[in-house]
């Protein structure tokens, strides 16, 4: 029994040196290849947020330790519901943004003509383009604040692996995102790192703060927040 605790205390140590390492392997072809909008970016950043989706629903199903409540350290609001409809409005509305960035979108819309263009084809590129974009990416509001039943008991079997598969879904994504973030060259210099390290905070801390509340620790605690800055840095 002590054993398996220790290693479910190392799991999400494993999933971030498995990030790290996917940010300095991986890191200079994604910024390469996000860094020429395409069609193709758009259907990787939408299969990715399905997979971080379905990896952070995992995470939620989690059943939690015994005394997860009494040694968590974590400020209560940090999991309200309010808490986390909003970073996730806010995760969903970033997520809107880059990929329509991607789609080319920022640069066509000052040049698009609503003389040439008729009535429909104006409210597609100038509504409901957008705002599909929008509703599909706020399904993660769903995911990240509804009310879960915690299904995958810490006795079966099952429950270190899905755990590792939900923080690597995770921390797969925030490559990702920093891949996409660091195309933009809108980060640079000292003030870049600090916007760039919040940024990433509020995106993708929320399914780490889920963990956390399940299973206490400061040494995943400082790790991923060790990943993050990592990430912020590779960005500016």
């Amino acid at each position: 029994m002590k054993q398996k605790q220790r290693f479910f205390t190392i799991l999400p140590l494993l999933a971030d040196v498995a990030g790290a390492a996917g940010l300095i392997l991986l890191l200079p072809t994604l910024s390469g290849l996000f860094a020429e909008p395409s069609t193709i970016n758009v259907l990787i950043i939408g299969g990715a947020f399905v997979v971080y989706c379905a990896a952070v629903y995992l995470i939620r199903k989690l059943e939690p330790t015994a005394d997860a409540e009494r040694v968590s350290r974590l400020p209560t609001w940090l999991t309200q519901t309010l808490t986390m409809r909003l970073l996730a409005i806010f995760f969903a509305l970033v997520l809107a943004v880059l990929i329509l960035q991607q789609l080319g979108y920022w640069e066509s819309i000052f040049v698009a003509d609503d003389r040439i263009l008729g009535a429909g084809e104006s409210s597609a590129f100038f509504v409901y383009g957008p705002g599909a974009w929008i509703a599909a990416a706020l399904f993660y509001v769903l995911v990240l604040s509804a009310s879960v039943r915690m299904t995958i008991e810490e006795v079966s079997r099952n429950y270190a692996g899905l755990a590792l598969l939900g923080l690597l879904g995770v921390n797969g994504m925030l490559l990702l995102g920093t891949a996409v973030l660091q195309s933009t060259n809108l980060f640079t210099g000292w003030p870049g790192a600090i916007g760039a390290f919040v940024l990433l905070v509020l995106l993708f801390a929320p399914p780490r703060v889920w963990f956390l509340a399940k299973r206490p620790s400061l040494l995943a605690t400082a790790s991923y927040l060790g990943l993050l800055l990592f990430c912020a840095w590779q960005i500016v």
